[in-house]
């Protein structure tokens, strides 16, 4: 069995209600990283915006992972370029120690479609210093995650063309990147990721591999349900699959998860039984734990922990006895 997340009881840990520059009926899909200067997580967060039916990205702070200290009173992101016209949405962060920059993967929503965008940055809490580098992806795309560290001197990329997850390589983050890729993971019929999968949060490195939480939904007729599983790489070659779940890691059952009444930032004939929804978009160690930050009903952030020790033992004997699904 593989160990179990656990949700804090502080969940929902921010809740639209709590941001001061918006009328916002979502505070969702958190990216997340630690500062290095001052120890605090630090959650890049969807906001919707009831007034503008647009998306910017708000930064809160945490010093113990638990409680938020501080939301912003102005957005870190915001639609400053042609292809955010529509909004920029559920971003992902990525720390480069070897090039001391965060890679900030996120969505420009525009005319043009999802488009997978980049910003680097040496100071995650100074928005001033964001630098953007733009659509790097050809064509409709989400979903988009950069490793920690290079392997064999090259940048590894996860990312999404509908509906599976792929891995590329490049030289350059600068660089356009290539649409074409190793596939990774993707649907299967009749199971908890029945119509499309996608990378949540940027991979850790592990004993046994590459450590990936990832979300995956059922088809609209099956309600359009989003959970999340757990993915493990192999270390050397982030192209082979380790391990993927057979069943979901966390799915939605808290309240908080499901949202029955209608809201404006989805297409409620999207979701035929309400909006029930678990999408992880950040990673981090927190002392013994790992701690998952993901949107909730596409509503608030939540929360879950897992003893590290516990869940790289539990992984390693499901790989050693070759458990877990089929990735593709």
């Amino acid at each position: 069995m593989i160990a179990p997340l656990e949700r804090l009881a502080t969940n929902p840990l921010i809740r639209p209600a709590q941001i001061s520059f918006a009328r916002a009926t979502g505070s969702f899909n958190p990216g997340a990283s630690v500062d290095l200067a001052s120890g605090r997580v630090v959650l890049l967060v969807r906001v919707y915006e009831g007034d503008t039916r647009r998306s910017s990205i708000a930064i809160a702070l945490s010093s113990d992972g638990v409680r938020i200290d501080e939301i912003r009173d102005r957005p870190a992101i915001t639609r400053e370029e042609p292809y955010e016209e529509w909004g920029v949405e559920d971003a992902r962060v990525t720390w480069l120690e070897d090039e001391r920059r965060y890679a900030i993967t996120y969505t420009g929503y525009s005319p043009a479609g999802p488009r997978v965008c980049l910003i680097t940055t040496d100071d995650l809490l100074s928005p001033a210093r964001y630098r953007r580098h733009g659509p790097r992806i050809n064509g409709e795309n989400k979903n988009c995650v950069v490793f920690p560290e290079k392997i064999d001197g090259q940048y590894v990329i996860l990312h999404r063309p509908m509906p599976r997850i792929v891995c590329i390589r490049v030289s350059s983050l600068e660089s356009e990147w290539p649409e074409a890729g190793v596939p990774l993971v993707g649907p299967r019929p009749g199971s908890w990721r029945s119509s499309r999968v996608g990378a949540g949060a940027p991979p850790i490195r592990t004993r046994i591999g590459w450590l990936l939480p990832f979300h995956g939904a059922t088809s609209i007729e099956e309600g359009n349900v989003y959970s999340m599983g757990w993915c493990v790489l192999d270390l050397k070659k982030p192209e082979k699959v380790l391990y993927v779940s057979d069943a979901p890691a966390l799915t939605p059952e808290a309240p908080y998860e499901i949202e029955r009444n209608a809201i404006p930032q989805v297409d409620m004939a999207n979701f035929r039984t309400g909006v029930r929804v678990v999408f992880p978009q950040g990673l981090v160690e927190r002392g013994e734990d790992f701690m998952v930050y993901y949107g909730a009903a596409d509503v608030s952030v939540a929360a879950a922990r897992v003893r590290k020790r516990d869940l790289i033992a539990s992984l390693a004997v499901a790989i050693k006895l070759k458990q877990g699904g089929v990735p593709l």
